[in-house]
């Protein structure tokens, strides 16, 4: 979250302090996306959901560029600072304290975007941050929990979380309503009818080219997520709730509707039929909304036949929506590690992926969390670090999957390459690097992953990669041996006294090996004890 200011060379100010229960604080949402620049303001109060004082868009083509040309062009850059020049306007007129901008695929992908957000910045005054696809679907997994609190999609079975934007389409595959998988794909709608910016055959013609294309897309994103399992379809995004609507016009809530498999199939063969001037002439559709109605029906359509949905659940949500939401938090106190549950959930299923050593995993994460606590005074690292640090224990050995053989080095590799819903890419490339010292090697400037972290981040990577790889000791035998621990300082060493049970000299030998890390970065060596004697 960021304080408002007039100054745009004032630096974001850190998270705002709980509002007090008489005062209500006006708080703003601002999403840079494909098609359009939206704006949200909203009055929060405590224990109250975020009441909406206005809300503003503004169409701006950004994805049309950088899909075509790979940047955004003075034109366009023009028009979204004279649109949000406007937006800073309503929100200076309400009195908007705090605020997060967020832009998505469109700028991220911009070869200028470093330019782009200068020059907003500078007119504007408005600090936008660039957000991955990970905060894209954790903002929609989050509006959509809100919307959907108790709904059979939520609660029973398997459900597939879809919204196809412009630029790229977020999916999130739920399992009781916990994200398993997430991912983000070039499935937008605007993406997809500009790769065929140059087709000049019949519209009969484009709509084949696209559900080929579109069905190839969903082929790969099958091999990553168990499509097939889903008996839920729960998809957001203004084309869709557009076809939604004409099938429920009324008697439903109009933030849930619900609509048949066979209807929804049924329409959208015959919106994809009808090119863009008859969607226009007929449907009354502004013209940037029917030139992407038909590549996101199609899309959202081979989506829903990869599942065993028999309906689709519409809802209208957004990622202005989880926004807000977020912000809500943050004035309550509750920060991103609320989501812990969903971001474990994820990663064992990451872990399940590469048929990890379950147990091994949990018990190596356990005793490395028992390390993080005891040494609070030590290390000094937040609640944040000690998620980051579970992940990392959780995934340590997903490596095993490709060789035996350097394993800790493909760990690396799997881990950075994957994603955990709620974790941002650079957080994957950190807890990527946490596992991969989980063995052999201490970190090395000379390691390039290593040497691409900024330096506060390698100084946390070395004291959760010390506590991961005596926490990995602990477990060598793979035999959970070692069930809980405690720690002491002495006046030569750390003294680590163990609860367990069996023969513990292999785990003795191989923590005396690697905590050598353990050593460097908290001053002592280490030994071990079982009880009151010493192991």
């Amino acid at each position: 979250m960021r304080t408002l200011t007039k100054d745009a060379d004032t630096p974001p100010a850190g998270p705002a302090p709980p509002a007090t229960s008489t005062s209500p604080r006006v708080v703003a949402a601002v999403d840079m996306g494909a098609s359009a620049i939206r704006l949200v303001v909203a009055e929060l109060r405590p224990g109250e959901p975020p009441h909406i004082l206005e809300q503003a868009s503004r169409g701006v083509l950004l994805g049309k560029d950088t899909f075509t040309h790979g940047r955004i062009g003075p034109a366009t850059l023009e028009a979204t600072l004279k649109a949000l020049e406007g937006f800073r306007r309503i929100m200076d007129s309400y009195g908007v304290s705090h605020y997060r901008a967020i832009a998505t695929s469109a700028v991220r992908e911009a070869a200028n975007r470093d330019g782009f957000l200068d020059r907003v910045r500078l007119r504007t005054g408005l600090n936008v941050e660039v957000v991955d696809g990970s905060e894209e679907n954790r903002l929609s997994y989050v509006a959509v929990r809100e919307v959907l609190s108790g709904h059979e999609a939520m609660t029973s079975g398997d459900a597939l979380l879809a919204e196809v934007g412009g630029g790229s389409a977020d999916l999130s595959f739920l399992r009781a309503g916990e994200p398993v998988h997430s991912g983000t794909y070039p499935l937008g709608a605007i993406r997809l009818r500009q790769s065929l910016a140059s087709w000049h055959g019949s519209h009969e013609h484009r709509v084949r080219l696209l559900r080929r294309h579109i069905h190839n897309i969903v082929e790969d994103i099958a091999r990553e997520m168990p499509l097939g399992q889903a008996r839920h379809f729960v998809a957001l995004g203004g084309d869709v709730r557009l076809v939604a609507a004409r099938l429920n016009p009324d008697g439903q809530d109009v933030a849930v509707r619900t609509v048949t498999r066979e209807a929804f199939l049924a329409l959208c063969d015959e919106m994809t039929a009808r090119d863009v001037d008859d969607l226009v002439e007929n449907e009354h559709l502004p013209l940037a909304q029917a030139e992407t109605l038909v590549p996101a029906l199609l899309a959202y359509r081979e989506l829903l036949c990869e599942t065993a949905a028999e309906r689709m659940v519409v809802v209208d949500a957004s990622l202005r929506a989880g926004l807000l939401i977020d912000l809500a938090r943050e004035e309550a106190g509750h920060g991103i590690e609320d989501f812990g549950r969903q971001v474990l959930t994820s990663a064992m299923a990451l872990g399940e992926k590469y048929r990890f050593d379950a147990r091994h995993a949990r018990n190596v994460a356990h005793l490395a969390l028992r390390l993080f606590d005891e040494m609070r005074g030590e290390h000094g690292l937040a609640t944040r670090d000690r998620l980051l640090l579970e992940v990392a224990a959780l995934l340590h050995d997903v490596g095993n999957f490709v060789s035996l053989r350097g394993h800790h080095k493909h760990s690396l590799y799997l881990i950075s390459s994957s994603e955990i819903f709620g974790l941002s890419q650079e957080e994957m490339a950190f807890v990527a690097n946490v596992a991969r010292y989980h063995r052999r090697a201490v970190p090395q400037r000379t390691h390039p992953g290593y040497a691409a972290l900024d330096r506060q981040d390698r100084v946390t990577v070395d004291k959760l990669a010390a506590l991961l790889r005596l926490a990995n000791a602990l477990d060598a035998d793979h035999l959970q041996k070692v069930r809980d621990l405690r720690m002491e300082r002495g006046e030569e060493a750390w003294v680590i006294e163990v609860d367990g049970g069996g023969d513990l000299t292999i785990e003795r030998l191989v923590a005396q090996s690697r905590s050598d890390l353990f050593s460097e970065v908290f001053g002592r060596r280490v030994t071990l004890r079982e009880g009151a004697g010493p192991v």
